[in-house]
């Protein structure tokens, strides 16, 4: 079963049953392979370890498919078109998948893992690691492993901002992935010198993705720096701890501004 260590106030949250949610995507010259390593923090055997995906967003049918034969310490992953073969054909976008990992021995704790995503092509390859895995909340669990509800979670270890930047060499857009049944308008801000303002994004539909430029929303009343290859804007953006939910994640995706190839991607 997960255990909580108490002391004066809760320490540690120990679960066998955690997700994450990462954006992939998809085009006809880009494809997405994802990477996962169930770690325990306890050590120990290689306890089997199964993996749910589930992929949804504009376009695609959203469905789950379970991998069996993985294992706690062990490195697995695969090419997100032979688990979702919709993804083979013309389909075009940035898409949401979450990551579910789980083990049938209470006592593991999945914590400590971790999931990467790499976006290919024949001219480029780019990974970047996915946000913090989470304890599933007890009305979520798919995989069947054990969880503490959702008010008891520790909190995630991982910043609440981030910052954005947009010169001859990048340009960064916000990839808000909402995984929930409901409708969400996250609290952001944005922050130029000393003052704080709304960073306005909208509403973001249930189980769906939106990836945001931030050329005129967040660029447009920045001052420029000048630097030997022009002027470089810089701006932070950040996410209020109580707009936070577990059903959803934030990104910032930065491109180049001449191919649109993807650089770099930063978690808030």
């Amino acid at each position: 079963m997960s255990s909580i260590v108490v002391g004066n106030e809760m320490e540690r949250v120990v679960t066998s049953s955690v997700r994450t949610l990462v954006f992939c995507i998809s085009t006809a010259a880009i494809k997405t392979r994802i990477h996962f390593f169930p770690t325990a923090s306890t050590g120990g055997g290689h306890h089997a370890v199964s993996c749910q995906l589930t992929l949804f967003g504009k376009g695609v049918e959203t469905r789950s498919i379970l991998l069996d034969g993985g294992r706690v310490n062990q490195p697995d992953g695969l090419r997100l078109e032979d688990a979702f073969p919709a993804l083979r054909g013309d389909l075009s976008g940035v898409f949401g998948l979450e990551i579910q990992l789980a083990s049938p021995q209470g006592r593991v704790n999945l914590m400590g893992s971790q999931s990467a995503v790499e976006f290919v092509s024949p001219q480029f390859s780019m990974l970047y690691g996915g946000a913090p895995f989470a304890p599933m909340k007890s009305e979520d669990q798919g995989l069947g492993g054990t969880s503490i509800a959702a008010s008891l979670q520790e909190p995630r270890k991982r910043a609440l901002s981030a910052v954005a930047m947009q010169d001859s060499f990048l340009t960064s857009s916000l990839v808000i992935i909402n995984a929930g049944k409901e409708s969400l308008r996250p609290e952001m801000m944005r922050r130029g010198g000393e003052a704080a303002k709304p960073l306005h994004v909208g509403t973001i539909s249930p189980e769906s993705v939106i990836e945001m430029p931030l050329e005129e929303a967040l660029f447009k009343e920045s001052a420029p720096h000048e630097c030997l290859w022009g002027a470089s804007y810089a701006e932070k953006i950040s996410l209020s701890e109580s707009a936070r939910s577990e059903d959803s994640s934030y990104y910032l995706l930065y491109r180049d501004p001449a191919t649109k190839r993807p650089i770099s991607v930063c978690s808030i």
